[in-house]
């Protein structure tokens, strides 16, 4: 009997023990009188973050602190730039934090950062982001499509092409290449070359400010169905961003450059060219983009002499970014082509493109 009721007192002793001493735990106290109880993650850019079990996570402005404590040592570094492990214990307007080193005494707003053990002060962490997103990386895309076509007319068609970019926070250097072959034959068994074209080119750009900026390009180009041998342009000029959003992105490009022909058969041509672009990327609901490419390349001693490409397409994501389909449109059109040729071309595609990154 006498053993049982020492073990009730024994209980009751702990419940109320339990009862008068909450569970450690971190406080953050504030100006309007409040008494925040939790864990203090980190304090960065003037804000105190705690976790707590009531409300989730709190982001508190540092202004609004009056006091901190903590249960277990943190690292605090302070605006003069001093980094001190210890716990913090808040006293009326002030807070005290005791390492090993011993104790020093401060004000809530001197506190610059803090962090948890294990972890990482948040001006390194924001720096290393910083570096990381500067740091210039390399993508790959090759593409590859395939046609035919049988009947009263029967047709083949390849296209293939690659772009290597090397791309940085502010500025973009790309290889590309293309070339596309289709023939078709008719019922009598005669066959006709409709596409012949092989395009290799490296292109840079690069942006002083949040809009605007530069770039240079040089492009060769062989078309046997147009009876080019080389076409060679180089332009460089002005680049604009018009629009860059979670949408869209609208890219300008204005500029000057040179042009210069080598046809098969017929007199060799060259001279200055203005140069007009536009890129636009425009995402139509949550997976697709809307590309369009437009390049104007008019002869500054004669505007009636120009080059006008234009592609427009669609992509459609096929496995996480990495496959991606591209159904589109390509017009190119030559206000002088070579005698028996046409000014226009026209070539619609189902494209399959393949990223490494």
């Amino acid at each position: 009997m006498h053993l049982k009721n020492t073990l009730r007192a024994l209980l009751a002793l702990v419940s109320l023990a339990l009862i008068a001493s909450p569970l450690a735990a971190d406080v953050v106290e504030t100006k309007n009188g409040a008494r925040l109880v939790g864990k203090v993650t980190k304090i960065e850019d003037g804000k105190v973050h705690l976790t707590t079990d009531f409300a989730g996570d709190l982001v508190i402005k540092q202004s609004e602190v009056t006091a901190i404590s903590t249960d277990a040592p943190v690292f605090v570094r302070l605006a003069s730039g001093t980094v001190l492990e210890g716990t913090v214990a808040g006293e009326g307007d002030t807070i005290k934090i005791a390492g090993a080193d011993g104790v020093l005494t401060t004000q809530v707003a001197k506190v610059a950062a803090s962090w948890g053990p294990g972890g990482e002060d948040p001006q390194v962490t924001a720096m290393k982001a910083d570096l990381a997103a500067r740091e210039r990386k390399w993508s790959i895309q090759t593409t590859f499509d395939l046609t035919g076509r049988s009947g009263n007319t029967n047709a083949t068609g390849l296209a293939a092409g690659f772009t290597a970019t090397l791309k940085g926070q502010q500025d973009t250097l790309k290889f590309y290449g293309t070339t596309n072959y289709a023939s078709s034959e008719d019922a009598a068994g005669v066959e006709t070359k409709t596409a012949d074209e092989l395009i290799v080119g490296v292109d840079y750009s690069t942006f002083f400010s949040e809009h605007a900026g530069w770039f240079m390009r040089q492009e060769l180009e062989r078309d046997n169905v147009e009876g080019v041998d080389l076409r060679s342009t180089t332009d460089a000029g002005f680049k604009y961003r018009a629009v860059k959003n979670e949408r869209q992105e609208l890219n300008v490009r204005v500029g000057a450059g040179y042009r210069f022909e080598s046809y098969g058969a017929g007199a060799d041509s060259g001279g200055a060219v203005a140069s007009l672009g536009l890129n636009n990327v425009f995402k139509v609901g949550s997976f697709t983009n809307l590309v369009t490419d437009l390049q104007y390349l008019p002869s500054i001693d004669d505007f009636a002499d120009y080059r006008f490409v234009h592609d427009s397409a669609f992509e459609i994501p096929l496995s996480a970014g990495f496959w991606k389909l591209r159904v589109g449109l390509n017009n190119q059109f030559n206000s002088r082509p070579q005698p028996g040729r046409k000014d226009m071309d026209t070539t619609y595609y189902t494209r399959l493109i393949l990223n490494w990154r």
